[in-house]
């Protein structure tokens, strides 16, 4: 008797998923890297900050969404999830840490953005989300970055269902953050055009008093 291989999931289930979750991953590593580029020259390049942060929203948001998939799959006890594993304690632990702060540095920037410089508070949380975030990144990227390359190499080997999908994902994730990053340009330019004026007013004020 013929024993017939089992039907491999139309998405690619869990190995689908992962990879998912990969692809997306090199394309934020890609984008984070250009990223800290401008927070080193951050005088120079905050337009550049800023246009990179929103680009950034898009595949930010679809990370967030595959691995939120498969966290709600592995705690409603899906099979395959459940006999995937879950990931090791220490990651568990920090993952609603990584996943709060994510939200509030881009929620922040947006604020930032939308207020202009009247919000000090909006600023601060940028800018103590951001540390706790990088912390978190740091530990989270390093371990799971074996894996990830792992399963990309994998992916090249052996076809896994759901490609076409997986890439309209993706590739939507980060043109929806390209459209709204070109969208809000003029309003970026308008923010760093209106800092460097406050700089220059609070450069000369004090002389203007005397």
């Amino acid at each position: 008797m013929t024993r017939v291989a089992p039907a491999r999931p139309r998405l690619g289930g869990t190995s689908g998923n992962e990879l998912l979750t990969s692809a997306t991953a090199l394309a934020l590593t890609l984008l984070l890297m250009a990223e800290g580029v401008t927070i080193l020259w951050l005088g120079d390049l905050r337009t550049e900050h800023m246009f990179i942060g929103l680009v950034l929203i898009g595949p930010v948001a679809l990370k967030l969404a595959s691995t939120g998939y498969r966290f709600a799959r592995y705690y409603t006890r899906a099979s395959p999830y459940v006999a995937q594993g879950p990931p090791v304690l220490p990651l568990r632990v920090l993952a609603p840490v990584l996943v709060i702060t994510t939200v509030l540095v881009f929620a922040s920037g947006v604020v930032l953005l939308a207020l202009g410089h009247h919000s000090d508070l909006a600023l601060n949380v940028h800018k103590v989300a951001f540390i706790i975030w990088g912390a978190c990144f740091a530990v989270h990227f390093l371990w799971h970055l074996p894996r990830a390359g792992a399963a990309l190499r994998a992916a090249r080997r052996e076809r896994v269902p759901g490609s076409a999908i997986r890439g309209v994902l993706l590739g939507a994730a980060l043109g929806g953050g390209l459209a709204l990053a070109v969208a809000l340009l003029p309003t970026v330019q308008a923010w760093h055009g209106g800092h460097r004026d406050e700089q220059t007013v609070g450069a000369y004020a004090p002389a203007d008093h005397r």
